[in-house]
């Protein structure tokens, strides 16, 4: 739920187009948009991009296909101009490769113009801004995986180059078939709002790597395996998993990161607690 009113950024040129994201945006309240939902328009990319230097917003809805820009260069454009704010592409086009492709650059939604649905319009404002949180979530975690490898170092006595792969090759084939089914019911979840509790099984794959001694490295390697089968089975499903597994990998890797966070800090109070009763022993 937003606390305030959502301000859209809709860059369209068309004022056909214009008029009708208007009347649709016009009067929402909900739970979502308790306050309802503030539209600006901009008609060409650099009139976009003046807007944004001087204001800010919560979701960017931008046409394809602009006087100065075509396809995905705007998207592109945009993104450097428009820094943590979720951008949902729009186009006269019904195209999957066109969608596959924006939100492979980065886009949280796309839509369709023929899809003149209000509905649709305020689930895809707020899917894509609930996307942008929770990328901000996952980015905070990458702060804590800058330190991983030095906390690894001193957590463990695995060497670097020596992988839970080449170490238990047994134990990890075990450990694809579990990566396999969460990542389908992750998925599952992400795209078609299946009910999966999703929460215990990363627990569990982090407890049991972390026990195993994995790192980073050997997550990489779990995901990359999935999706050379993913990609063998079907391109298309391929595509979905490429994407949204994306989200999973991080949170994972963040999760990893805490958990040898967890035991470097355990590990050093032990150390201490130990040199205390060694000090009190010989005085």
């Amino acid at each position: 739920m937003l606390s305030s009113t959502c301000r859209v950024l809709l860059v369209e040129d068309e004022l056909e187009d214009i008029d009708l994201v208007t009347k649709m945006l016009e009067g929402v309240r909900s739970s979502f948009f308790p306050r309802g939902i503030e539209l600006s328009c901009a008609e060409t990319l650099s009139e976009a991009k003046q807007i944004l230097a001087d204001r800010e917003f919560d979701v960017i809805l931008l046409d394809l296909m602009l006087p100065d820009s075509r396809n995905m260069n705007g998207l592109r454009a945009l993104q450097s101009e428009s820094l943590g704010i979720p951008i949902i592409v729009q186009t006269a086009l019904e195209d999957e490769v066109v969608a596959v492709q924006a939100l492979e650059l980065g886009a949280c939604g796309y839509l369709p113009k023929v899809a003149s649905d209000r509905n649709l319009l305020l689930y895809a404002i707020r899917s894509a801004i609930e996307r942008q949180r929770q990328l901000t979530k996952l980015e905070l975690s990458q702060q804590e995986l800058d330190n991983l490898e030095n906390v690894m170092a001193h957590a463990t006595n695995v060497e670097q180059n020596d992988s839970l792969k080449q170490r238990m090759p047994d134990v990890f084939v075990e450990l694809e078939q579990r990566y396999q089914q969460l990542l389908n019911r992750f998925v599952e979840q992400k795209i078609y709002k299946t009910e999966h509790e999703v929460g215990g099984e990363i627990n569990i794959l982090i407890e049991q790597l972390g026990y195993l001694q994995g790192t980073p490295r050997d997550l990489i390697e779990l995901h990359t395996a999935i999706l050379k089968q993913k990609q063998s089975e079907s391109r298309k499903n391929a595509r979905a998993f490429t994407i949204e597994g994306r989200y999973l990998l991080l949170e994972l890797m963040g999760k990893l990161a805490a958990y040898y966070r967890r035991y470097y800090i355990g590990l050093n109070k032990i150390n201490l607690s130990q040199e205390r009763l060694n000090t009190s022993s010989s005085s």
